[in-house]
């Protein structure tokens, strides 16, 4: 949403230019004016600028009055920065000389909102508010996204745009990438000495799920009096970017039930905290059990596929899935 530094033409390119032509994320909140009118927003944004933290933003706003739906449009300059105090803060100021476009409705006049709300670097919770230049004070904000599926999200932006408008297309394009990349699988590979001088190897295969969650197979392939061993055991997984753009990934038993694969070992299921870096390279990592620790390698694999066979066979169920 560029700003306006002249009137007539470059006016109107600069509204023009506001708009976001793509969609980086989509926000959906809810606010409550003085008056009780209750209002639901949604917010398209695209990509943000490296060096400024800006990025265009197309709001839109359904609420009813006397019995009557009316949807509006604005657009708004979206800012994202980094606190100091490892929060983030995000706020949608409208385009300064920008109008309001009445999508729906009769005899509206609506004035712009700006919404700035902060991310708990610790809790992941999400405050804000909602304020425009006839309040006396801001109203308190209720951000959906964090109840919301991505099907969820899918419906709601129904409620938004029309099917002949060139956003809904976007739109149905950006939610059908997040379905398939939440159904797409990741696959590490790890390695550690027990305090018993074994070597062992995790095979794991994770399934990003909806809110940072994953759901994760993990199979552990060891030698043991020459005997080789296969486990597997369900796991509970979370995934969190942290503030230095790193991920971290912890895995950790759902219980103590232990599925021979192979051999009839006894063995306790494994925690495994690690950390990769924003081009998903590992960094480091720690195993742990009830006995103990160790600090965890990665193993780098040039083809799933085939080490998979390592730790499944070709009639697997779970090899079927994802590596046929």
């Amino acid at each position: 949403m560029k700003k306006f530094l002249f009137f007539g033409f470059v006016c109107l390119f600069s509204t023009l230019f506001s708009q976001a032509k793509s969609v980086h994320y989509t926000d959906f909140i809810d606010f409550t004016d003085n008056s009780g009118v209750k209002y639901n927003v949604m917010m398209v944004t695209d990509e943000h600028d490296e060096d400024n933290g800006r990025a265009n933003s197309t709001v839109r706003i359904l609420y009813t009055t006397d019995g009557n739906e009316h949807l509006i449009e604005f657009y708004a300059d979206c800012y994202l920065e980094k606190l100091k105090n490892g929060n983030t803060k995000i706020s949608f100021i409208p385009t300064k000389n920008g109008s309001v476009q009445i999508i729906k409705g009769k005899d509206v006049t609506y004035s712009p909102d700006t919404f700035v709300y902060e991310i708990d670097s610790k809790t992941s919770k999400i405050t804000g508010t909602q304020s425009d230049k006839n309040s006396t004070k801001p109203n308190p904000i209720f951000y959906k996204n964090t109840t919301m599926e991505t099907q969820d999200r899918k419906d709601e932006a129904d409620r938004f745009y029309f099917r002949t408008e060139a956003m809904y297309s976007l739109l149905k394009t950006f939610y059908d990438k997040k379905t398939e990349d939440t159904e797409k699988p990741y696959f590490d590979a790890l390695g550690w000495f027990g305090s018993d001088g074994i070597a062992y190897q995790a095979f794991i295969i994770s399934v990003l799920k909806e809110q940072g969650r994953l759901s994760s197979v993990v199979r552990i392939r060891y030698e043991k009096n020459g005997v080789i061993n296969i486990v597997q055991y369900d796991t509970l997984s979370e995934i969190v970017l942290q503030n230095d753009d790193t991920i971290k990934i912890s895995i950790k038993p759902k219980d103590k039930i232990i599925k021979n694969i192979k051999g009839n070992s006894s063995y306790n299921a494994d925690s495994f905290s690690y950390t990769l870096d924003a081009n998903d390279k590992f960094i480091s990592g720690k195993q742990s059990d009830d006995n103990s620790s160790a600090d965890l390698s990665y193993i780098k694999v040039t083809n799933n596929q085939e080490f998979a066979l390592k730790f499944y066979s070709e009639n697997d169920e779970i090899y079927q899935k994802y590596f046929k």
